[in-house]
Parts: C-alpha cells; structure tokens; sequence
C-alpha cells in the first residue's frame, strides 16, 4: 500500500501525523498543568475562578518562569502517562535514591523519560525516511525501527543502574576512610551524631556520595527517627554490605552496653583489611585476565617475527 503513494503523499502523511501527535501532547500537558493550579489554589483556600492578572507591571509579575515550567511539565506528563502500581512506585524510587535523585518528582520525570526516549527516535527515524532517504528499503528500516525501540525501552534503565554502580564503587572506595574519621571524633570525646555530621564535612570534597547520605542520616536522627532504623536506610540507600554490617554492630554494641571506639576500632580494622584484601586478589587476578590478550595478540605476533624469515627462505629455495 506504501509503495502505491507516491513521496509528496508520503510526506504529508508524515507531516499530519507529526502534527496531530504534538498537538495532543501539548493539549495534555496544558490541561495537566490547569489541573495542578487548581488543585494547589484550592488547597491553598484561593478560589480556583479567581483571575491571576493584575494591574502590576510585567517586570513585578512572577508567574512567567519559562525555565521552571519545562521540569514541571516533563514531571506532569510523566505522572499522569503511566500509571504504576505502588510496589513499582516504591522499587523506583528506591533506584532513584540509591543513583542520587531525592526528589519527588524524580519518578514523574524518570517515567517522562522513559517516553521519550522510547517514542522521539522513531518520530526522527520518519521523518529522517521521509526527507532524507525515501528509498530506504523495508528490510532496512523495519529492523532499524525495532532496535530504537528496544534500545528506547532498556536505555534509562541501564544508565540509571550504571550510575547506581558507579556510586556504590565510590561508596565502598571511602567508606573505610569514614570509620577511621569517625573513630577519631569518637575517641576524641565526641558523640555519634556529631562525629557524624564532622564526618560529612569532611568527606564532602573527595567522596560526596557518604557526605549526602550521611546528612540525610543526620535528618532522620534529628527527626526523631531511632538510630537502628535510620542506620538501616542508610545502609539500604548506599547498598553496601560493609554498611549493613556498621548498622548490626552499632545496635549490638547499644543492646550490650559495651564500649562505641573499642567496636568502632575493630570494626575499623577489619575495612582496612578488607579493602587489602580486595587489592591482593585483584592483582592475583592479573596474570589470567592477561592470559587471553596474550594468547590473542601478543603471542601470534611472537610466532609470525619468529617463522617469518625462515617462511621466506624456504619460498625463496623453492621459486
């Protein structure tokens, strides 16, 4: 049926397509955005038919914020697009706080994204077949389109979980310089939640990822949360089982009553020989990750300098 149109029907197809899509989209968020003003004036008690122009000139006015609606219009379109049920809403938060995104819209804007990314490279993918390359095979183009779309689908996902690793490493590289500071403040006469927030100072410059779940450690204490829960989410939102093992130690130490910088010490002691530990069977791990780049490269290299010369003798005797 496509190949009895000719191009200039193909192009406004596209093109009315296009132009529908975007309006839809545009009437969607515009009403979105209706919705959340009204709701949020009639929780604020203003009417929701009350006027917002005024006689003020336009330099006083604060409503025109261009740059503040673009992110509330993707958390908008995002939220009201899909619809997941609360063990999915709680699971992705869960990832978003563990790649550092603690807001509340970052799941409206993660799931925005996510439709994005999975319908805006077919949309360029048309109108790349209808202007630039209208002779595109199908066979070519259908398998294409098929890859934008899984790669559209998985895409978020995977850098979210890459940038989730990526704290983690980062965690897991400071954490044993976190216990030494905090056996230091502990020693020196100060008390947990001090040497915390001391801590987080101190480790904000080289590793900011402790230093942010340290202060959002510090809030819950401060907000009364008690100390084996709040050093339970810490442990949760870093996803490192060295922390697991600080938050068990920490509520032992409290339940007997024994000293906090004796367990702190040893605790400390272990990390330590924990990460050499981790350094020595990396560097006993070298020699075999070395053997198949050996065996590939350098050793077919090795063979072909050493039965080279006599490969062109020989030819030479013969001819």
């Amino acid at each position: 049926m496509l190949s009895s149109l000719s191009q200039t029907q193909l192009l406004s197809i596209t093109a009315m397509f296009l132009a529908l899509s975007l309006s839809a989209i545009a009437v969607f968020i515009h009403r979105t955005i209706k919705q959340n003003r009204i709701m949020s004036r009639r929780l604020a008690g203003v009417p929701a038919h009350t006027h917002t122009r005024s006689n003020t000139p336009a330099s006083g006015r604060k409503n025109n914020k261009p740059f503040l609606a673009t992110p509330k219009m993707i958390a908008a379109f995002g939220q009201h697009l899909t619809l997941p049920g609360p063990e999915e809403i709680t699971r992705m938060r869960f990832l978003l706080s563990q790649a550092g995104y603690y807001t509340t819209k970052a799941i409206p804007v993660f799931y925005a994204i996510r439709v994005v990314s999975l319908f805006l490279p077919l949309v360029l993918l048309m109108g790349y077949w209808a202007f630039f390359a209208p002779d595109m095979p199908s066979r070519t183009l259908i398998p294409l389109a098929v890859f934008m779309i899984i790669a559209g689908l998985f895409l978020p996902l995977f850098v979210l979980r890459s940038k989730i690793n990526r704290r983690k490493n980062q965690a897991r590289e400071g954490f044993p310089d976190m216990m030494d500071l905090l056996l230091a403040c502990i020693e020196a006469g100060m008390g947990l939640d001090t040497a915390l927030s001391n801590v987080a100072k101190e480790l904000g410059k080289r590793y900011p990822v402790i230093q942010i779940n340290l202060d959002l450690l510090n809030l819950e204490l401060m907000a009364g949360r008690t100390r084996s829960e709040a050093f339970k989410n810490f442990a949760e939102r870093l996803g490192l089982e060295e922390a697991s093992a600080l938050n068990i130690m920490l509520r032992q130490s409290e339940e007997m009553g024994s000293s906090l910088g004796a367990a702190l010490r040893t605790f400390s002691e272990e990390m330590r020989n924990k990460r050499m530990m981790k350094a020595e069977e990396k560097a006993m791990a070298l020699p075999a990750k070395m053997t198949v780049p050996l065996i590939l490269f350098i050793f077919p290299t090795i063979m072909v300098l050493l039965f080279l010369p006599a490969g062109i003798r020989i030819s030479e005797g013969i001819m």
